[in-house]
């Protein structure tokens, strides 16, 4: 009996580090486009607020990394309150006052959408609109000097992974290398490799590092 349980439980190791590592090799794949168009600058971009006033992203959010959401449908809004990740997410964050959560519409029959900007369609939006297609609601994270940081990046249901990209975006880190130093930094066992990892884990999330949840999806 004894031997049937240590088989069993060596079984049950191997399978959870297989899926830790096959996890980790999915993940890569993923976010290896989070830095496409990273040289892009949405400083001028002019947005519309809800009262219809029209301003520059720089001058919206001068000095700060945005969490951004793009959406096209009435039927497929960007993520609000009532979504218990995205709430999660921003409560979060509440301790650093250099990030803010944003949403913009691209909708053209919304003329007026509550807690969301409007993009203004004219010369200052042609080239961000010129990669965009959204078949759903997607998250952009924009950086401190309006570059694009993480394109098509981690949703809030992202557990893990979307909190350090978007950590590590308030000092100027792409998504993509962000992403791939928590990828190595997590071993077959799910735990963390490094001490600046774990250091991170415990003072963001207020809680031990010992256990964690490593998801993430794919934004295309």
């Amino acid at each position: 009996m004894k031997n049937k349980t240590s088989l069993f439980l060596l079984c049950l190791c191997s399978l959870v580090c297989s899926c830790t590592l096959i996890l980790k090799g999915l993940a890569r794949a993923v976010v290896k486009d989070y830095d496409n168009y990273i040289s892009m600058d949405l400083s001028d971009m002019q947005l519309i607020d809800p009262a219809g006033e029209q301003q520059s992203f720089s001058k919206l959010f001068a000095g700060k990394t945005v969490y951004l959401y793009l959406w096209n449908s009435r039927n497929k809004k960007a993520p609000d309150n009532k979504d218990k990740k995205y709430y999660e997410l921003k409560q979060r964050f509440e301790k650093y006052p250099d990030v803010v959560f944003a949403n913009i519409s691209l909708c053209k029959d919304c003329e007026s959408i509550p807690d969301s900007y409007r993009l203004a369609m004219d010369k200052s939006s042609v080239e961000f609109r010129s990669i965009l297609n959204l078949s759903d609601a997607t998250p952009f994270i924009i950086g401190k000097n309006g570059k694009v940081l993480a394109f098509k990046g981690p949703k809030p249901s992202d557990d893990l992974l979307v909190d350090y990209v978007l950590y590590e975006s308030r000092k100027g880190v792409d998504g993509t290398t962000s992403a791939r130093k928590l990828i190595r930094g997590v071993n077959s066992h799910a735990k963390f490799k490094t001490r600046a990892l774990r250091e991170w884990y415990a003072k963001h999330f207020n809680k031990d590092p010992s256990s964690f949840d490593f998801n993430f999806s794919s934004t295309y």
